[in-house]
């Protein structure tokens, strides 16, 4: 077996600059891919827009490159680490280490995208480099500054004229080595992890690349030496790595629909190349093009070529005139697309498609599944035979033209192939941040970063709001980022409903944790005591007006304003509401203060000694520097979303909810004012009943301003629904960028639930029925839902990026026990472990 390196066409590498055998000169580039996935149709012609103007500006013989490779461990860390101060946050470290052998297991792959562009010729003196070529390697300085420049300027030029919607960024010398090596060992055992920096631009020459063997039709295992082998598939072996080889096969479309492809759904053939498991797949497609005053003057031209053929069959009897016929009415429809729109111009490409495994089965069974896939685009593709090895070399950037390279080319106007949207991404989340998922739509499993306390920094809102049945994740995935958020140096306030205190057990497991029970406080809420002298006044006003049903501006209600003026509160010496209380009764007894001090003492008396939190004196004011704080109102009656949206009812509330709507409401505030000030500590407010921030006056404004001011002071407010239709207005639903949807049943919920992630029903339908059905779904005995399936879900990120993800929960063991665990389940196990002899 003969090991060379004749397909490898680059004699030496400057930056991102490759100087070629026949004297091409190629700049490389990374390229960003535009978020697709579940975007609206409006955001998706906009992507279609930016490829449009990307092929009509490139120059002929371009390559555009979809690389699939493995994500390096260690990359996808230190994201995870980025901007947190590890010697400060020992239990973020923890976790850091903890999810190594869990990414380790996951295996999560990417897809790199490259475009290489010829950006000229070299000059005869490259002669020289050519010849070494043979020798093993090419001297980089040989190359003048001259040939140099004049390369940059033209590779600026065309960028220029391409524009920065796919942000190209110059590839590193090293690239051009791992894309040879990974191409060497497409899906085998030594297939090298993604080069996920750009790095620094450097020189190489051709003794970086290794030699391989490249056996068409792996004629060397076949035991009929007289008869070669038809199947289509390369066997590479490297001389250092025989006893593990690469099988590959290269796909071709033969033939793509005659009446058209609908965009968007139907025109995103390469989409179908993602979620393959057991193979390597990538993709090439060179491009050249043709401008419209060509094409049309070469119309001109088969048109009457076309008419001589039809004078020459005029009195032949046989189905050529109306094959003629048809190709000319077809003629006239390009010709008029051409004519009609301006900017136009024709595309004549070649895609292959490349499958990579260790073994020939897995390759065929792939190269199978994936024409199989195509059936349904009406796409046909081929693996022809005797051309695999020349269209393997397709994909090499600088790879001379090849004669199979026009043999199974196509020719569409840009308009149409830019519907193919080559350079797009199902990617969301995060660049860096904690791992907080995997993405399940991209087909690659990568991590989902969240960095929640990073977009602070950045200033970018960092809220998020999540929905969901009961039962589907919402409050796991709410204690999961509260006790990140706590782990990497912040704090939290949670609001505790649940009758069993979950959210009390799971602060439990936390160092400097407080639980305060507004049933049976032990410390204050009143506002006069918590806020400064400057503001107390208006907080108190804000929570005992609504509580007693009284105006600002009217009889009792005005006394009480006045008395809560910065001068009422210095003149009568007012610190508590038990001071305001006492006042009141005092200036009550006083003669000719008239019937409204009466008034308003009957309605503070009905109050004051069923709420403690209020005005007991005797308990300490509430003071938000805990790193955890747990505030549990599941003996405090609230009213219901109808109760608060509906007038009649809201004026018919009993006093208990009354009580209950500003206790809430008072804790809101309390956070609003600890965490939206410059401590230097990011503060995250977790409420899991939405309706009791989002349906109040004062509740509204906290959201608002935590929503608006979070990213200026380092906070951030996480809120939880059943339904975001009724729940998620204003300010929850117009600025709070971060969005996740869990599994909702109800057809209704779950059409509310999209909406507002974002997501055009009418182009996709099918997602409706993938939220109720196929998210985490319940199955087998007691209905409970499989381990491997809990935590699915549909995301909107920060660039209103949507997908589909499932939520991995904790990598540390305590954290997860603590978060998955509930106080009965916690007591269950405690019992059985005492019955144990």
């Amino acid at each position: 077996m003969r090991f060379d390196r004749d397909l490898q066409p680059t004699v030496a590498i400057r930056g991102n600059l490759q100087f070629t055998q026949s004297g091409l000169v190629t700049a490389t580039y990374f390229m960003s891919p535009l978020g697709y996935g579940l975007r609206s149709a409006s955001d998706k012609f906009d992507v279609k827009q930016a490829h449009h103007a990307l092929v009509n500006n490139l120059p002929n013989g371009s390559l555009m490159l979809g690389i699939q490779a493995r994500l390096n461990t260690v990359d996808v860390l230190s994201k995870m680490v980025e901007g947190v101060d590890l010697d400060e946050c020992e239990g973020y470290a923890d976790e850091v280490v903890a999810s190594y052998e869990r990414i380790r297991a996951i295996v999560p792959q990417t897809r790199i995208f490259l475009l290489s562009i010829p950006v000229g010729s070299t000059s005869p003196g490259m002669t020289a480099l050519t010849r070494l070529w043979h020798g093993g390697g090419g001297d980089a300085t040989a190359i003048s500054r001259g040939d140099l420049d004049e390369c940059e300027e033209k590779a600026n030029e065309i960028l220029s004229r391409i524009g920065g919607d796919f942000d190209p960024v110059p590839v590193p010398a090293a690239l051009f080595q791992w894309l040879w090596e990974h191409y060497l060992s497409r899906g085998a055992a030594g297939d090298p992890v993604a080069p996920t920096q750009a790095g620094v631009l450097d020189d190489a020459t051709a003794a970086v690349f290794r030699s391989a063997a490249l056996d068409e039709g792996a004629q060397v295992e076949s035991s009929r030496r007289l008869r070669p082998s038809f199947v289509p598939v390369i066997k590479i072996v490297q001389p250092d790595f025989e006893f593990r080889p690469s099988y590959q096969a290269m796909l071709t479309p033969h033939a793509f629909p005659y009446a058209g492809m609908t965009f968007p759904g139907g025109s995103e053939f390469l989409s179908v190349l993602e979620g393959i498991g057991e193979v390597s797949v990538d993709w090439g497609i060179r491009v050249s093009t043709r401008p419209a005053d060509q094409v049309l003057k070469a119309n001109e031209t088969n048109l009457r070529r076309l008419g001589e053929q039809m004078d020459q069959r005029d009195q032949e009897v046989s189905f050529a005139q109306n094959t003629l016929l048809s190709k000319a009415q077809m003629l006239g429809e390009y010709n008029q697309h051409f004519e009609v729109k301006g900017g136009e111009s024709e595309v004549s490409f070649t895609t292959v498609i490349a499958i990579g495994s260790p073994s020939r089965e897995t390759t065929m069974d792939a190269v199978n599944l994936l024409k199989r896939r195509y059936k349904r685009f009406q796409i046909e593709l081929t693996a022809p035979l005797g051309a695999q090895v020349d269209l393997w070399s397709m994909l090499i950037p600088g790879c001379p033209p090849r004669r199979a390279f026009d043999d199974y080319s196509h020719i569409v106007p840009s308009d149409m192939w830019s519907a193919f949207v080559p350079f797009t991404t199902s990617q969301i989340g995060d660049d860096s941040g904690p791992v907080i998922g995997v993405n399940l739509m991209s087909g690659h499993f990568e991590p989902i970063h969240f960095g929640i306390m990073e977009a602070a920094l950045h200033d970018l809102s960092a809220s998020f709001a999540v929905t969901g049945e009961l039962g589907s994740g919402k409050s796991y995935f709410l204690k999961l980022i509260a006790v990140l958020v706590h782990d990497m140096g912040g704090q939290f306030l949670a609001i505790d409903r649940s009758q069993v205190g979950e959210w009390e057990h799971f602060v439990s497991a936390i160092d400097d944790a407080v639980i305060i029970d507004l049933a049976n406080p032990t410390v204050s809420l009143d506002p006069l005591r918590l806020f400064d002298a400057r503001i107390a006044g208006e907080r108190a006003l804000d929570s005992i007006l609504p509580l007693l049903d009284l105006s600002p501006t009217s009889g009792a209600g005005a006394l009480c304003s006045a008395l809560l003026t910065p001068r009422g509160i210095e003149e009568h010496k007012i610190r508590s509401l038990e001071d305001l209380f006492q006042v009141i009764l005092r200036l009550r007894d006083t003669r000719g203060t008239g019937e409204e001090y009466a008034d308003l003492a009957a309605r503070l008396g009905t109050v004051a000694d069923r709420v403690p939190v209020l005005f007991d004196p005797a308990l300490r004011p509430l003071r938000l520097d805990a790193a955890a704080t747990v505030i549990r109102s599941h003996n405090v009656a609230l009213p219901t979303a109808e109760e608060l949206t509906t007038p009649h009812l809201y004026n018919r509330l009993p006093l208990t909810k009354r009580l209950g709507t500003a206790l809430y409401e008072l804790v809101g505030v309390a956070a609003r004012e600890a965490f939206l000030s410059d401590n230097g500590r990011f503060g995250l407010l977790v409420g899991d009943e939405a309706h009791h921030f989002t349906q109040t006056q004062v509740g509204s404004a906290v959201t608002s301003d935590f929503s608006r001011d979070g990213r200026k002071h380092l906070a951030a407010i996480a809120l939880a629904s059943h339904d975001p239709a009724t729940d998620f207005q204003g300010a929850a639903h117009n600025l709070i960028p971060n969005r996740f949807v869990f599994r909702q049943r109800d057809e209704t919920l779950a059409r509310n639930s999209l909406e507002w992630l974002g997501v055009d029903l009418e182009h996709a339908p099918y997602l409706l029925q993938i939220l109720r059905e196929e998210t985490s779904p319940p199955a087998g005995i007691g209905r409970q839902v499989p381990e491997e399936r809990r935590g699915e879900m549909f995301m909107r990120d920060a660039l209103n990026r949507i997908g589909r993800g499932k939520v991995l929960g904790p990598a540390r063991p305590d954290r997860a026990a603590a978060i998955t665990s509930t106080p009965v389940a916690a007591r269950s196990r405690s019992l059985e472990r005492r019955a144990l002899p």
